[in-house]
C-alpha cells in the first residue's frame, strides 16, 4: 500500500517541531535537496543536501527558547508526489521576542520520505526578526 505524500509531509513537520534530528533524517531521501527560496537571506537560493540540513537547523533553532518555532500546516494540496503546504510558524526567541511567519512550502515525497523541499516565507520578516535577535545576543 502506498504512503498518502501528505502524511509523510505531516510527519516530516511533527519531526521538525519536536527537533527530533534522527526522525527528520529517517524522513528525507538520500538525494534529498533542501532550499530556502530567497534572493536575500544568507545561504538561501543555495540547495542544501540532508547532511547540512541537519547541521544548518538545529544551530538556528538554538537561537529560539527551547520548544523553537512551531509550524502548524493550515492547508496541504497534493498532485501526485508533489505537495504544497501552507503553515503558520510561531514561537519566543531566547530573550522573549516574538517569531511569527507564514510559509508555502513546496515538497516532493518518494515513498515515504522527503525528496525535495522549497520553503517560502516572508523573508523580509525573517531576516529583521534574526538581526534583532543577533543585535541582543
Amino acid at each position: 500500500m502506498a504512503t498518502d505524500p501528505k502524511d509523510v509531509v505531516r510527519a516530516f513537520v511533527d519531526a521538525l517541531n519536536r527537533q527530533d534530528w534522527d526522525r527528520v533524517g529517517g524522513l528525507i531521501t538520500p538525494d534529498f535537496s533542501y532550499t530556502i527560496m530567497s534572493y536575500d537571506l544568507p545561504g538561501a537560493g543555495t540547495p542544501m543536501d540532508g547532511e547540512t540540513m541537519l547541521k544548518v537547523l538545529p544551530g538556528m533553532l538554538a537561537l529560539f527558547d527551547g520548544t523553537g518555532p512551531q509550524v502548524e500546516i493550515t492547508r496541504l494540496v497534493a498532485e501526485g508526489s508533489w505537495v504544497v503546504a501552507e503553515a503558520e510558524g510561531n514561537g519566543f526567541f531566547r530573550g522573549g521576542s516574538p517569531y511569527a511567519n507564514r510559509y508555502a512550502n513546496v515538497y516532493e515525497v518518494a515513498g515515504d520520505r522527503v525528496r525535495t523541499l522549497r520553503e517560502y516565507m516572508d523573508t523580509q520578516h525573517t531576516a529583521q526578526s534574526f538581526a534583532a535577535v543577533r543585535e541582543t545576543e
